[in-house]
């Protein structure tokens, strides 16, 4: 997994993740911020000092921070048991690595036991570890090559599976993310398409967000932070 800059660096370091490697622009080395960071890692790790035409050659952003560092990518597993309150989200389809990403950082917003990526974006990619804002090294972040498995695994573990659904679902707000219910494992499904027909018989219930206008939806990152909050709120 790649990080850019000092901030996602020293975050990694707090959590006791160890780089592997760490590049850092010769222009910027000796500003506080890179110093810093670069004083705190272990001597065994290598450290590249490159040119400024050579970091951004390499860099995956356009305006890139001026430190990258290769990590491992942290291990989370599936839970095998929920406290009532828990919650995880479960992203089924989600293409985009900024939403993918946003929505990591929701789930520790919110305290999310974890997240559960099935197929879609790849939340290790750099755009979404940046969208994460480092919250993917300390969030349980799951990734299942299969939907039926992952969600059969959480209703075992005691979860109800709660699928966004603008068409069909309850309003937010009438009491299926309510407290008393126990755990949820949230189902977003994809940007352009929803849940997929596939994984509607897994889902115990459906949800959607009431809204006034004329909007048909909300983006899958907005809509996922206001319906873990409201499950949060309950509680």
């Amino acid at each position: 997994m790649l990080l850019e800059g000092p901030r996602a660096l020293s975050e990694a370091l707090e959590t006791g993740i160890t780089p592997s490697l760490v590049a850092v622009a010769e222009s910027a080395i000796e500003s506080p911020a890179v110093a810093d960071v670069l004083g705190r890692i272990a001597p065994a790790v290598e450290v590249l000092a490159l040119t400024d035409h050579a970091f951004e050659s390499v860099a995956p952003s356009a305006t890139p921070q001026p430190m990258l560092a290769l990590v491992s990518r942290p291990r989370a597993e599936l839970p095998r048991s929920l406290a009532p309150d828990d919650l995880v989200l479960v992203l089924a389809g989600v293409s985009d690595p900024g939403n993918t990403g946003t929505i990591i950082r929701t789930a520790e917003a919110c305290t999310a036991r974890a997240v559960v990526v099935i197929g879609g974006a790849d939340p290790w990619a750099p755009k979404a570890v940046r969208a994460s804002s480092g919250s993917v090294l300390r969030v349980p972040v799951v990734s299942s090559s299969g939907a039926d498995a992952a969600l059969r695994a959480l209703r075992a573990a005691g979860a109800t599976i709660v699928a966004a659904d603008a068409g069909q679902g309850e309003p937010h707000d009438a009491g299926v993310l309510a407290a008393g219910r126990g755990p949820v494992a949230l189902v977003l499904g994809s940007e352009s398409h929803g849940l997929d027909p596939s994984l509607h018989e897994l889902v115990d219930r459906r949800v959607r967000i009431t809204m006034e206008g004329d909007t048909e939806s909300l983006n899958v990152a907005m809509a996922a932070t206001l319906l873990a909050f409201e499950y949060r709120r309950g509680r």
